[in-house]
């Protein structure tokens, strides 16, 4: 399984316009950098600065705690 999870390649759109395809690690420096415009999921093509997405470490939740120490 390791080799599948290293070919993937997930299409994204620059904000000059420009298409590529990048490793999902690199999504994510894109996505702070505010570099890309959209990048497609499975359900489609997601707007980063008006649709929601996760954040990897985001660490903002605004809930009640709820996990066991």
């Amino acid at each position: 399984m390791g080799l599948y999870r290293q070919n993937i390649k997930i299409n994204v759109i620059y904000k000059d316009g420009t298409k590529d395809q990048v490793s999902p690690a690199l999504l994510n420096t894109l996505i702070d950098a505010k570099q890309i415009e959209q990048f497609e999921r499975s359900s489609g093509w997601v707007k980063v600065d008006s649709d929601q997405i996760r954040h990897v470490g985001a660490t903002d939740f605004p809930g009640k705690e709820r996990r066991k120490d």
